[in-house]
């Protein structure tokens, strides 16, 4: 059987999400509201999207850890993965601010959980841009290309409407942020396992 980390990590989350919908805080609304809010400060529920969050990121590190393992070698092309799955695990340990302007929270935490959240879109952001360089083949580049723009595109977007510049649902812009960086990490790992069991294929036919 395949081992597919990524694909495992990104079903975990969706799986996650789901779940955390069914307990979400008063007042939440999936359009409009932040999937960080699922696991806001003083959340009674808040612990199931942090599970989703900080989960995800561990298997993102331990695929990257196994990769890594495999080859020998801490290869360039994951190190910002890698960074990306600490800043996704990091955004899942500190809680974003609470729907409910009246109720209590920590301003550091929040803001924490914002700088963190910020690094993993940029760490990811980074792993993207070296592969649309470091990729030989066109039709890899042009889709690591197109990756980066959706990414990149939505992640403006999601600033624009948070700041109030355009009026749009906030939850849908970030989901689909975080849609394009998912699509990204299991093409990512198709295109890997393909390489190696063609490669494979060679040494054995090689060999006979």
């Amino acid at each position: 059987m395949k081992r597919k980390p990524f694909t495992l990590a990104v079903t975990y989350w969706i799986a996650i999400i789901v779940i955390a919908h069914f307990f979400a805080p008063p007042g939440y609304v999936w359009t409009q509201n932040t999937i960080s809010e699922l696991a806001s400060q003083g959340h009674t529920y808040k612990w199931i999207m942090q599970a989703g969050l900080s989960g995800f990121g561990a298997l993102v590190m331990l695929a990257v850890g196994m990769s890594i393992f495999r080859t020998k070698k801490a290869l360039i092309p994951v190190l910002p993965v890698m960074l990306y799955g600490l800043g996704v695990f990091l955004s899942g340990i500190y809680c974003a601010a609470p729907i409910d302007p009246s109720i209590e929270y920590s301003v550091a935490e929040a803001r924490l959980h914002s700088t963190f959240a910020t690094a993993a879109g940029l760490s990811l952001s980074a792993g993207i841009l070296w592969h649309i360089f470091a990729s030989s083949n066109g039709s890899e580049k042009l889709a690591h290309t197109i990756f980066l723009a959706a990414v990149v595109g939505f992640s403006m977007l999601f600033g624009l409407v948070e700041n109030g510049t355009i009026d749009a649902g906030l939850g849908i812009v970030q989901r689909c942020v975080y849609l394009s960086g998912f699509a990204w990490l299991i093409y990512q790992e198709h295109t890997f396992v393909n390489k190696r069991q063609t490669q494979a294929s060679f040494q054995k036919e090689f060999a006979a």
